[in-house]
């Protein structure tokens, strides 16, 4: 129920009751049935009434069809919005939480999370209904079966139940093993196939498209036979169960022909008796059944379970956040970093005790070897990463504490931040769209686009695209290269209002002269501002008025 909504705990409690009105209808047919067997075989023979009642009975039947089609109504309701619903909470985690958590996870688990996952615990609620209704079921012919067998009822439904549980408990662990690897394997596949796709140069170049075959193959099998050892042991639950209740009605059944003339008063019990035990046989199956399919669903209510514990604290952030004090920053001095330490969970340190100053309208590169720290600076400075010690002031505003001058408030800096990734990501919509990201189509200033174009030194190239700065792009469409696409995504930094503009590696894929003129157009359009980058190039480095470099885990200014 923790994964519910307030509208879906309340349809859950219809579909509960629906579930139960079904098999009630079912036992009393069943118990009129034999009622009437029962009254004909005594008066031997059958009164108006209660060939009356017999057909008001097929027209209750015939109503319960259509009962039984408003129920699967409600039913599909319950899952598909159910699931979409949590689906959303999932899909808010994901683009609200921190930055740290967004990193323990792929593409392919996030999207094992927001679809699958999200069915399956949906799925387990559903699951414990109809389980729920069964039991009861079961209940009612427990009854009917000790009515019309006697000590025998009552010995066979004792078997039955012992039956019950101990298939259950035989394979709940190997269910739970099953649920959780399943889940492992589909990601894994997901993810060789998305490898495939994004790395398809590389392996023509190398001609090396057997070894990814051989891994899709090791992964996507190893998916088949869990799939596969699943199914098999919840058709061999299915047969023992089915099996084991034959042969018992069988030997039952040659016990009293062994003498039919002494046993004939019993005959009619046992035909009645037998035909309840038929009933009970796919129910016994359904409840064990269920209760494995839980089990098969632990791990991914598990992992949902922990990402609802996210969205509940993004949500109570949230909350504090519209009642604190919000200061809206101008930028007048520049940033401040202060004493920064930062390294990622306990390993080695990455920053320590580390200071440096950002000044309004200069522009500061950041350089150091590879892996020393200069995206996760970045991250810090933009606030996507949160320090163990240390200030990161924007002004007087200190963005790790969420304190001014006077006192806690609140703040967004990405009122007044632009940023431009190391891989920018393009949608399939038109050039306008992925320049205005975010912006309404009604509010998108087509000149301010054209405008941010020129600036990144792309305008040329989209005026000769077959419909400008309405061509699609990457979908049946334009394909775009590894530089335009780098100038499309400064176009698209450039389109907002901002007093900081962060680049990291933003101009890695163009030729140096580009990458001057990109600089200078910058430069000329947006003047005064403050631009922070992170590069490799030095000739683009020494076109910015101050230099870092990071170093035994601090800054050094080098100009």
């Amino acid at each position: 129920m923790y994964v519910l909504e307030k509208e879906e705990k309340n349809l859950w409690k219809i579909l509960s009751v629906f579930s139960l009105i079904s098999p009630v209808m079912d036992i009393f047919g069943f118990s009129v049935i034999v009622f009437i067997i029962n009254t004909v075989t005594r008066e031997k023979q059958a009164s108006a009434e209660l060939i009356l009642f017999t057909f008001f009975m097929s027209v209750i039947s015939i109503l319960k069809g259509f009962f039984e089609l408003y129920r699967c109504k409600i039913y599909n309701r319950f899952l598909y919005e159910g699931s979409q619903k949590l689906s959303m909470k999932i899909y808010e985690v994901l683009i609200k939480e921190d930055l740290i958590f967004h990193n323990q996870k792929n593409m392919m688990q996030a999207l094992s999370m927001i679809r699958s996952d999200t069915e399956s615990c949906i799925g387990i609620v559903i699951t414990c209904i109809e389980t729920g209704a069964n039991v009861l079921t079961m209940s009612g012919y427990f009854i009917l079966t000790i009515f019309a067998g006697k000590w025998i009822g009552i010995v066979s439904c004792i078997l039955i139940l012992l039956l019950m549980i101990g298939m259950f408990i035989r394979y709940r662990v190997r269910m739970n093993d099953y649920g959780e690897k399943s889940r492992i394997y589909s990601i894994k596949s997901n993810a060789q196939i998305s490898i495939a796709f994004g790395t398809f140069k590389e392996i023509k170049l190398i001609n090396n498209s057997d070894a990814m075959l051989r891994k899709y193959k090791e992964v996507s099998q190893k998916y088949a036979h869990i799939q596969g050892e699943y199914k098999f042991h919840s058709s061999v639950i299915s047969m023992l169960m089915q099996n084991s209740v034959m042969a018992i009605i069988f030997i039952m059944l040659g016990f009293f022909l062994w003498n039919p003339e002494e046993n004939l008063i019993y005959i009619l019990s046992t035909t009645i008796y037998i035909a309840v035990l038929t009933k009970m046989i796919p129910l016994a199956y359904s409840i064990v059944s269920g209760l494995n399919g839980i089990e098969f669903a632990r791990k991914p209510y598990e992992v949902i379970k922990e990402c609802l514990g996210r969205y509940e604290e993004i949500k109570e952030k949230e909350r504090i956040t519209k009642s604190a004090r919000h200061k809206k920053i101008i930028l007048q001095k520049g940033i401040y970093v202060r004493n920064l330490s930062f390294c990622y969970n306990d390993r080695i340190q990455i920053f320590i005790k580390a200071s440096m100053d950002i000044p309004v309208g200069h522009s500061v590169a950041v350089i150091g070897v590879s892996g020393v720290g200069k995206t996760t600076f970045l991250d810090l400075v933009i606030g996507l990463l949160k320090p163990q010690e240390g200030s990161i002031f924007y002004d007087d505003y200190d963005i790790i504490a969420q304190t001014d001058s006077q006192g806690k408030c609140e703040s967004n800096i990405g009122e007044i931040v632009s940023y431009i990734p190391q891989v920018v990501y393009l949608n399939g919509e038109t050039i306008r769209r992925n320049i205005a990201f975010f912006e309404n189509e009604e509010k998108i200033d087509d000149n301010k686009v054209i405008e941010c174009l020129k600036c990144a030194q792309i305008w040329d190239d989209v005026a000769r695209m077959p419909e400008g700065i309405d061509t699609l792009i990457d979908e049946n469409a334009t394909i775009v290269s590894g530089g335009q696409r780098q100038r499309l995504g400064l176009a698209r930094a450039l389109y907002r209002d901002f007093e900081l503009l962060v680049m990291d590696e933003a101009t890695a894929a163009l030729d140096m002269e580009t990458e001057k003129a990109v600089i200078d157009s910058i430069r000329q359009v947006k003047k005064n501002k403050t631009i922070l980058m992170v590069t490799h190039h030095m000739s683009l480095a020494n076109e910015c008025d101050i230099i870092y470099k990071i170093e035994n885990q601090g800054f050094v200014r080098i100009k």
